[in-house]
């Protein structure tokens, strides 16, 4: 396990002194023993799930509302041109 951490440190390029270090492989360790109790339980008869609490569909549907002043949208945007936004080119043509 601590070579393990010692590799993720490495790659994380985290600095962290001995004591630190020492107190993540215990933390890590204490999860990795969790996980294996868990392993341990009969789950046959539980419906999979993907959430561990029901989750309801808060989606509505779309509405189209006039806004009331979109030139001044326009004024506040850091740059615009002819009512429209400018932004930075974001995708290289190459």
């Amino acid at each position: 396990m601590r070579e393990v951490l010692e590799k993720m440190i490495h790659l994380a390029r985290l600095r962290l002194p001995d004591e630190e270090r020492n107190r993540l492989t215990k933390k890590t360790e204490h999860i990795l023993e969790y996980i294996e109790r868990l392993k341990e339980l009969n789950t046959d008869t539980i419906e999979p799930t993907s959430h561990a609490i029901e989750v309801v569909n808060a989606f509505r549907e779309d509405a189209v509302k006039p806004f009331s002043n979109p030139k001044k949208l326009v004024e506040i945007a850091p740059k615009s041109f002819e009512n429209l936004f400018e932004v930075p080119k974001v995708i290289n043509e190459g």
